[in-house]
């Protein structure tokens, strides 16, 4: 079963999101777009496992939401990863010490299933390309950076998934597996 840890989006945001992605559609075909239902923000990517390791995750990340409080997101960056010679992903994200910190508790405590792939950092995948201009990455960055300026796409995280991915041609379907709630702190 491929599994990974993700924060949902909620639907207002998602809907701004998707406005985003049709400005963008309607300057490039080379941008291949995240499909509405697939929009999340990935905590741990943990790839093939086991049921029985599943079951064991689910009570890691049980005790885990425990230990943390909810807490606000605002995507208000916009960049590319591999790098701006060679885009592979362009994203939207923050740098967030409380997405960050919890990612990487998660992280400690999940990389016995899967070592970590990198340092943490909260960000959404708009899209995944191969072959873009220079001159057309910038038009979206500019585009994109315009339209966070006009829409503010903030909300609260009060709890996250365990997701299950299906792969097949028409591309990645996500089951939600288990919700795990963040706890209120008291002080």
């Amino acid at each position: 079963m491929r599994v990974f840890v993700a924060f949902d989006l909620p639907d207002k945001i998602k809907e701004k999101i998707i406005d985003l992605k049709q400005l963008i559609s309607g300057r490039t075909g080379k941008i291949r777009l995240v499909t509405n239902d697939n929009m999340h923000i990935t905590i741990k990517f943990l790839g093939d496992q086991p049921s029985s390791t599943v079951n064991r995750i689910v009570e890691i990340l049980s005790d885990e939401s425990e230990m943390h409080s909810p807490f606000m997101v605002t995507l208000s960056r916009v960049g590319v990863f591999k790098n701006f010679v060679n885009p592979r992903v362009l994203w939207l994200g923050e740098d967030n010490k409380e997405y960050v910190n919890m990612s990487r508790k998660i992280n400690e405590k999940l990389d016995i299933f899967r070592p970590s792939d990198n340092e943490p950092f909260c960000h959404l995948t708009i899209g995944r390309m191969k072959w873009i201009g220079k001159d057309e990455l910038l038009d979206v960055l500019k585009l994109t950076k315009s339209f966070l300026k006009e829409n503010k796409l903030s909300f609260g995280i009060n709890n996250f998934y365990l997701y299950e991915s299906r792969l097949n041609p028409k591309g990645a379907v996500y089951r939600k597996i288990e919700k795990f709630n963040l706890r209120w702190k008291d002080g």
